[in-house]
């Protein structure tokens, strides 16, 4: 009410900036139309009320702003018996506030979901990352296994086709060598008996070599049978082998598949990977927890000690703990603290001259047209109700 009631006591002389000639009023064209006219009044009451409150709260502000600088006046001429246990406790919570900061900016931690499920497999760990690692190694030799027993298969395969042929082929000389010793009688007989030579040499020398031939041939086809039946006995014996070997790679590839579904890996590299940075992460998280407490506790402390001190705000302290242990820091909050108060002094100073160019229009309309004095009054009177009703 005191910035109201002094409305109309003289007239101010104080010069108006630019801004202030910004402000934006209701335009009359003639006064003594009473819409025009009433509503220019509003218009000039409504300019002081905003700028009455506004400075209202840039006043509560100032004051606010002053009472922190004089803070910093206070701490700044602490003696050194008050002031060292407030900058060692100051001191450790800055450590500890900086150790909170680089756990949790590191971008290697792992997501929620792998450190719920490592920790609940810690019981586990790490037998169950070596039964993982055998079971890759086993089926690694597995598969070599498969891949040599199917080589020989192949290789023993391949025999057996070569001997078929083999068998064949003397099958076909023994034809050729019989039809050759008829051949070599019939023309024994022929010189014989059409020539009367004596031909008795040739038989025996036909003889001869048609038992060397078929021993030969007999000799090469019981070799190449007996050599046939034990190819055919070992393919019998590596397909039985390669059966074998498969059911140990089908059981462990299912074994395989489990474990990393249970895991929730793809490989044991990966668990291994998982589980290292599990057992970091467990010690730092249990680190962390106790850095959490520890600045609870150091904060509880060092506002313990501020409060102690005749300072208007201790709790901002906490926050402001570098300033307590860096006199560069508390320099710093001072300059910004002496910046803001600048701001805010340009800014009621503002509000000050808008509030007096609505007032000193107010007033130079009376002068003006001074039988409409008491409905400026009168409308002052009823905006001011209007003002007590809102509150």
């Amino acid at each position: 009410m005191g910035f109201w009631s002094n409305l109309f006591r003289g007239k101010s002389t104080t010069e108006y900036d630019a801004q202030v000639n910004e402000a934006q009023y209701y335009e009359v064209s003639n006064f003594t139309d009473d819409t025009q006219r009433t509503r220019y009044i509003e218009s000039c009451l409504e300019q002081m009320k905003a700028a009455s409150d506004e400075i209202d709260l840039l006043n509560r502000e100032y004051d606010s702003v002053t009472a922190y600088l004089n803070d910093t006046d206070e701490i700044e001429r602490l003696p050194e018996h008050i002031r060292t246990p407030i900058q060692d406790c100051a001191t450790k919570l800055l450590r500890l506030e900086k150790e909170f900061t680089n756990y949790t900016s590191k971008k290697d931690l792992l997501s929620g979901e792998d450190y719920a499920l490592m920790e609940r497999l810690e019981d586990e760990m790490p037998e169950g990352y070596e039964k993982l690692k055998k079971s890759e190694e086993y089926q690694k030799l597995v598969k070599e296994d498969m891949r040599r027993i199917e080589g020989e298969k192949q290789a023993y395969y391949y025999r057996k086709a070569e001997l078929k042929g083999m068998l064949a082929n003397i099958k076909g000389v023994f034809f050729i060598c019989v039809v050759a010793a008829i051949t070599c009688v019939i023309m024994l007989l022929i010189l014989q008996f059409g020539f009367e030579l004596d031909a008795q040499i040739g038989y025996i020398l036909t003889a001869g070599a048609t038992a060397v031939a078929f021993t030969v041939l007999f000799v090469k086809n019981i070799d190449m049978q007996q050599e046939a039946a034990k190819v055919e006995k070992s393919i019998g014996k590596l397909i039985h082998m390669h059966n074998t070997v498969k059911i140990r790679y089908v059981n462990n590839t299912n074994l395989l598949e489990y474990l990393y579904m249970k895991y929730n890996v793809d490989s044991s590299a990966l668990l291994k990977e998982l589980w290292d940075k599990y057992v970091s992460e467990r010690a730092e998280r249990e680190r962390f927890e106790q850095t959490k407490y520890d600045i609870t506790f150091y904060r509880d402390e060092l506002l313990q000690h501020m409060r102690k001190l005749h300072i208007a705000d201790p709790d901002i302290w906490i926050h402001q703990a570098e300033a307590l242990v860096n006199r560069k820091e508390m320099v710093e909050i001072r300059h910004s603290l002496v910046e803001r108060r600048q701001n805010l002094r340009k800014q009621m100073e503002y509000n000050k001259d808008v509030a007096v160019d609505a007032q000193t229009k107010l007033k130079d309309m009376i002068h003006a047209y001074p039988k409409y004095a008491n409905q400026v009054l009168q409308q002052l009177e009823a905006f001011e109700n209007r003002m007590k009703s809102r509150l």
